[in-house]
């Protein structure tokens, strides 16, 4: 290296930090600098100081005992362009008002409701599978397409059919959801203001998604119908916003976390032995999935448990400091960006036996908090504290009811070699590898006929 690249590179690291290595691999380098770690690690991230917090005492101290010492994270400001000023994105009273409101939608009786059309979709998609028997799969378009149709009929209350509508919004989601994943970590995000393709194509895919909620808001249900009482004070922004985010939050999240769910069940024929039998068991006479027996299916919420720790769609979220602080022992002052990252607070070797073993075992009996457990705060799948994911019950019942749709139904052979070999994508949520995770799906016995 010469002397004026040796410059360059030090002028460019006084300038940015750690943010370059964590830029070029951040999966790699939250484990390098989170695993083990049990007080925030020190980082800089572009021009202001940052922590990375991976222990669960430190997951309790920003998101819970002193929450109100820390907002939004200014790196999460990315997503305004897409989400405006949905729950992801909003604090204060817009925030409050919408939380409040959509908690009816989340409610028992309605979310069953929701939930049955979201069975009634994953159904047909298994008859459209069985169709293809023996065929290889992309898991990544598999489960994106998917979960899409079964977000918009859980939240939505609408039944996408599988053509030119459900494939546009769900091409919009992935344009957006990529442009997001890419542009996180610069310091500037140019694309938002020079006329580039990849800035055409993000500002594209989020007009398809407005046209397509504006359908839906015509005559507003679930989700959305718990919304439309805030139009009369925040105006009609406040249903594009938090419908946007509920959709791609909702769609791209739950895809991810079932192209994993489904590439470790075709890993490990014997859990999905050991899924089918407590499937098949509680099954009623019909042979339908109903809401009701995806809470009687202790293994198979195990294994979606057991998903999500290895693999949080939510691998990181942000947080400022609005004020000094002191988190185990270690000082955080005013202005300073926190990095909460449950990919390593899940896999601390103090808190989990064996961490990086597949085991859906242990969030069996006692459970992550129970008496032989890890520390509470150290599984956090879908966050913690008043801003945690208010999605999560719904996600877990979709992951649920696809694990015992794909266990039923069809052999699994994965085809893209060992399970620990997987690396994914570190985007603005976790991604799946970039070849892609293939698998193919054999018919075990004729199926029923579905609706």
């Amino acid at each position: 290296m010469t002397i004026l690249a040796r410059l360059r590179d030090r002028a460019q690291r006084t300038l940015l930090g750690d943010l370059p290595d964590f830029a070029a691999d951040p999966i790699g380098f939250v484990e390098r600098r989170g695993i083990g770690a049990q007080a925030p690690v020190a980082l800089r991230l572009g021009p202001k100081p940052a922590f990375l917090i991976s222990h669960p005492a430190g997951f309790q101290r920003v998101l819970v005992e002193n929450r109100d010492a820390y907002g939004k994270g200014a790196e999460q400001a990315r997503l305004r362009p897409l989400f405006g000023d949905g729950m992801v994105t909003a604090t204060g009273p817009r925030w409050e008002a919408a939380r409040q409101a959509a908690k009816a939608a989340f409610s028992q009786s309605r979310l069953n409701h929701g939930l049955e059309l979201a069975l009634c979709v994953l159904a047909q998609q298994a008859g459209r599978l069985a169709q293809a028997d023996g065929a290889e799969i992309d898991l990544h378009g598999l489960m994106g397409r998917l979960t899409m149709r079964m977000v918009v009929a859980a939240l939505f209350h609408e039944r996408l059919d599988n053509g030119a509508s459900a494939d546009a919004i769900y091409q919009a989601g992935c344009v957006a959801h990529r442009h997001l994943s890419l542009s996180m970590w610069r310091l500037v995000d140019l694309d938002l203001y020079l006329p580039t393709r990849q800035g055409r194509s993000f500002r594209a895919a989020i007009a398809e998604m407005e046209r397509q909620i504006e359908g839906f808001a015509q005559a507003p249900k679930g989700f959305l119908a718990a919304l439309h009482p805030l139009v009369a004070e925040y105006g009609p922004a406040v249903m594009r916003d938090e419908a946007i985010t509920a959709l791609v939050a909702g769609f791209e999240t739950t895809a991810t976390a079932g192209c994993w769910l489904a590439y470790a069940l075709a890993q490990r024929p014997d859990l999905a032995a050991w899924l089918r039998q407590e499937v098949e068991e509680r099954l009623p006479a019909d042979g339908e999935l109903r809401p009701g027996l995806l809470r009687d299916l202790p293994r198979t919420r195990a294994l979606v448990q057991e998903v999500l720790r290895l693999y949080p769609s939510a691998w990181w979220f942000a947080r400022t400091a609005l004020a000094d602080d002191v988190v185990s022992g270690v000082r955080i002052p005013k202005g300073a960006s926190i990095l909460l990252c449950p990919w390593a607070l899940h896999r601390q070797p103090a808190q989990w036996d064996d961490p990086l073993a597949f085991n859906p075992g242990r969030f069996l009996e006692d459970g992550p908090s129970g008496k032989n457990g890890p520390d509470k705060f150290a599984y956090v799948p879908f966050g913690a504290g008043p801003r945690a994911c208010i999605g999560a019950q719904l996600a877990t019942a979709e992951l649920t009811a696809l694990a015992a749709m794909l266990v039923t139904t069809f052999d699994i052979e994965a085809l893209s070699g060992p399970l620990a070999a997987q690396i994914p994508e570190g985007g603005v949520t976790l991604g799946a590898p970039r070849a892609g995770m293939r698998v193919r799906l054999s018919v075990r016995a004729p199926l029923r006929k579905v609706a």
